[in-house]
């Protein structure tokens, strides 16, 4: 189906449908016509038996013309039927009817919009030479003295705005004056320089930035990596500190099982004495209190082959306790908090040193060589070493 697009006038329009030329065909007396129209016209005339005549200057033919495609019209009516309407954002053509075509230019002249179409009047026409074109503008009002109706080409420095010509002999007479176009050349020039300029320090910017996303990164994998470490740095001395507690209670109950061992035999021989003594006083009572002096006498010849203590009495020891073990114990742990507590002052310290922004004072070639990781062992090594110094539960023996 044609579209209506533009005007009736319009010589892309059929005489006959008003419609944008659908397979336009060209007459002997040169006017144009949709194929279907012109030949729906001629059947007409057939059915009359009148003779075949042009609808538009009503030129009449002997027989009925051949009709043949104009291919350039076809490719004209082609480019306009592809031609992209205006959206909602775009400066729509002042004269195309029906379907808006997007504007390409604007005429300050003629204070109108054209589409690609419509505009070439105004670079085919010496009519149309003069007037001033500029890229569709939506509000070409603003392009045009109020007071005057003519186009702002002039810039005025004393008010810093753009005049027409009639301006300067009124208003603004005495004023500096330039063109706007020459003026905006050289403003444009300026911000150039300043588009050039931030364009760098974008691009300065964003590398910073790309950087410090790095360095982020970076300091993340890095903090993520010390974690572990130390994790598995104090593992390994909780395991340490777990050994070292299953050594002093060992030592401990090997300590007790061997003394209470050894006191349990003391005792046991002890107990013996006793019943042998006790068995040897009581033959002693029987031979004390006899009054017969002849049975007397006959057993106190006996008296020499009684029983002889062999074990002698041994003090019990004073330290029966293992309180000095629980203080030495006790004096390993104040010593491992205060190592502790020196060492994590130091880790704290160079944990905060672990900074993004370089200090103001900041120099290279005061960077010390040290890592996390080796501040890191040299707090294990000293604790370790700590630990095995401090190993006071010896064997008494």
């Amino acid at each position: 189906m044609a579209e209506l697009v533009f005007d009736t006038q319009n010589t892309l329009n059929c005489p006959r449908c008003q419609n944008l030329l659908k397979n336009p065909v060209t007459t002997t007396c040169g006017h144009s016509f949709c194929m279907d129209c012109i030949k729906r016209c001629w059947d007409q005339d057939a059915s009359l038996r009148r003779a075949y005549s042009c609808p538009t200057c009503r030129a009449t033919f002997n027989k009925r013309p051949a009709l043949s495609r104009s291919t350039v019209l076809a490719e004209i009516v082609e480019r306009i039927n592809q031609a992209v309407p205006a959206g909602p954002g775009d400066v729509k053509c002042d004269v195309c009817k029906g379907r808006k075509l997007k504007a390409i230019k604007s005429c300050l002249v003629c204070l109108a919009s054209y589409c690609q179409i419509h505009i070439r009047p105004h670079y085919e026409s010496e009519a149309f030479k003069k007037h001033k074109l500029v890229n569709a503008s939506p509000n070409l009002q603003q392009q045009i003295c109020p007071q005057h109706h003519k186009a702002l080409e002039i810039f005025c420095y004393n008010d810093w705005k753009c005049i027409c010509v009639a301006c300067m002999g009124d208003q603004h007479s005495g004023h500096t004056t330039v063109s706007a176009a020459a003026e905006m050349a050289i403003k444009q020039e300026e911000l150039k320089i300043q588009n050039r300029d931030f364009t760098q320090q974008i691009t300065d910017i964003g590398k910073n930035v790309q950087a410090f996303t790095k360095a982020v990164d970076s300091h993340k994998h890095s903090a993520q990596a010390a974690v572990e470490h130390s994790d598995r740095i104090f593992t390994e001395l909780i395991s340490s500190i777990q050994k070292r507690r299953t050594e002093v209670r060992q030592l401990i109950r090997a300590q007790e099982k061997r003394e209470t061992g050894k006191i349990n035999e003391h005792i046991q021989k002890l107990e013996q004495e006793i019943s042998n003594l006790e068995k040897e006083n009581d033959t002693l009572k029987l031979i004390l209190h006899t009054e017969d002096h002849i049975h007397f006498f006959q057993n106190y010849s006996f008296l020499s082959g009684l029983y002889l203590c062999t074990t002698s009495p041994r003090d019990v020891n004073d330290l029966l306790t293992f309180e000095n073990v629980d203080k030495s114990v006790s004096e390993l742990k104040n010593q491992l908090d205060k190592v502790c507590e020196e060492h994590m002052d130091k880790i704290s310290k160079k944990v905060a040193d672990v900074q993004l922004f370089k200090p103001p004072w900041f120099q290279d070639n005061d960077l010390s060589s040290s890592t996390s990781e080796s501040d890191s062992e040299s707090v294990i090594v000293s604790l370790r070493g700590s630990l095995k110094r401090r190993r006071l539960i010896k064997n008494p023996e």
